[in-house]
């Protein structure tokens, strides 16, 4: 199991968002890893953005589905919302399976969700 490593920064492209760069497994181990992150959450205001690279995230168990629904739902009641890119295929199964692949917007890269969201 390789660590849970979080980047997180704003991203200029997009008013009022920030970018929050995973590496490695996120699981129940990094809880202390996802203390900043939650930081971030919490403190969002109105409309605030959050957007997940996962692009180097290798696994995710219950655990991390759950951090992520709370999350989202503290988002959604700040008229704010989670965006997911770089996405694998395991982890787009977990999403489907779960039933949560609706619940979270995903791109396949920062252009992609870029374009999107500028045309919005």
């Amino acid at each position: 199991m390789q660590k849970l490593i979080l980047n997180i920064t704003d991203y200029p492209d997009i008013p009022n968002t920030k970018l929050i760069y995973f590496e490695g497994d996120f699981d129940g181990y990094a809880e202390e890893t996802i203390a900043n992150l939650q930081s971030e959450v919490d403190q969002a205001g109105s409309g605030s953005i959050l957007i997940f690279d996962f692009t180097k995230l290798n696994y995710l168990n219950s655990y991390a589905i759950g951090q992520l629904v709370s999350w989202h739902n503290t988002m959604n009641t700040k008229q704010g919302k989670i965006l997911v890119v770089g996405i694998n295929k395991n982890i787009q199964d977990i999403f489907s399976v779960l039933g949560i692949g609706s619940v979270f917007k995903t791109y396949m890269n920062l252009e992609e969700l870029k374009k999107d969201q500028t045309a919005a």
